[in-house]
């Protein structure tokens, strides 16, 4: 019966403070239901639950739409829901009697625009990176970006991943 911290385990944060911190913050400012966003390329918006930005508001902005996996014509931004997330306990009930929605799942994002026609809901863009670590591209980023970011590792995963290009480039000479 209290707000909580909702936190999707196949998008990890790098960088920054850490993503949690900032979305607490700006719950402390503001109330209501947060939500962490990043922007996304235009033509990914398919990939993610997208907001729609409205006024600025404690170094966030107010959320005016939120739409799961929109064609990029369709979607209100290119901030995409990275994972991390301040709800209010009344959207138990809203999933509970959830339809399925995009990908015949039942989407988070759906009972969230169900949830905003009675509540508040804010954004605050991540001043990190997250990795969608659902897909194998995003696994091998995040692995990439920690290991390099550590001083008993960047040196042999920097030559690691150099020797991997070079042998690359020697098979597609050979073909």
């Amino acid at each position: 019966n209290e707000p909580f911290a909702l936190l999707l385990p196949d998008m990890v944060s790098f960088g920054g403070r850490g993503c949690l911190a900032e979305t607490v913050e700006l719950y402390e400012r503001t109330g209501g239901n947060v939500i962490a966003v990043e922007r996304c390329e235009p033509s990914e918006t398919n990939k993610y639950g997208i907001v729609g930005r409205g006024a600025e508001i404690g170094g966030g902005f107010e959320v005016t739409a939120m739409v799961e996996k929109p064609a990029p014509a369709n979607a209100p931004s290119n901030f995409y829901i990275n994972g991390r997330y301040i709800l209010q306990p009344e959207i138990f009930a809203l999933l509970g009697n959830q339809q399925r929605g995009a990908g015949n799942e039942i989407q988070l994002t759906d009972a969230m625009v169900r949830l905003s026609k009675d509540q508040s809901f804010f954004a605050q863009p991540f001043k990190g990176r997250m990795f969608d670590c659902g897909s194998k591209e995003g696994f091998i980023q995040a692995n990439i970006a920690f290991a390099l970011a550590r001083d008993d590792m960047k040196g042999p995963v920097f030559e690691m991943l150099q020797e991997f290009v070079r042998s690359h480039e020697r098979q597609e000479e050979a073909a």
